[in-house]
């Protein structure tokens, strides 16, 4: 009896964890599904946006990023950061503060392009980064921000919402490896 006792349980606990390992891979397929399908958007809407995720050193994708503001403004959003080839090296968190005549909230994606490895070791340090900006959101579609770098190349691809905006204020991004 004591052995079909231990049978039993070592099946039901054998069951349990095969049902846990199955949930994990289904959510890490979901997430990497995510990332995916934001390239792809970004790639359908420019060609020069399909070559620099080939040609460029290291990018970094944001599928959503969150802004609101009313004079003061926030946004953040999570991230993951690619070498060439598309091997994920890294995840990424961005968080902005800004001052301005801003009002409203918009969602958008962003893809950052390092065209050179020094310009990406430079981003993983986690520096500050000057961020000013003007923009109306009003509708959805790709737009090339202001770059402030030879080597860099921000992209932004509204997802909607009402937001007018002149601001200025600063960026903070967080890199950690990938184990």
């Amino acid at each position: 009896m004591r052995k079909i006792i231990f049978l039993l349980v070592l099946m039901l606990s054998t069951t349990y964890l095969q049902a846990r390992v199955n949930n994990m891979f289904a959510q890490q397929i979901a997430e990497n599904k995510k990332y995916n399908n934001t390239i792809r958007e970004f790639m359908a809407q420019s060609y020069k946006i399909k070559n620099l995720v080939h040609d460029s050193y290291a990018h970094v994708v944001f599928p959503s990023i969150i802004k609101g503001g009313l004079i003061f403004g926030y946004a953040s959003g999570d991230g993951r950061a690619y070498y060439r080839g598309g091997r994920w090296t890294g995840n990424v968190s961005i968080t902005q503060y800004t001052f301005g005549v801003q009002v409203g909230g918009s969602s958008y994606s962003e893809i950052i392009f390092f065209k050179t490895r020094e310009a990406f070791e430079r981003f993983k340090l986690g520096e500050v980064e000057d961020s000013t900006q003007g923009s109306l959101v009003l509708f959805t579609g790709v737009s090339g921000d202001v770059n402030f770098d030879k080597d860099v190349e921000v992209y932004t691809l509204s997802k909607g919402g009402l937001m007018l905006e002149g601001s200025t204020g600063a960026q903070v991004f967080e890199y950690t490896q990938k184990p």
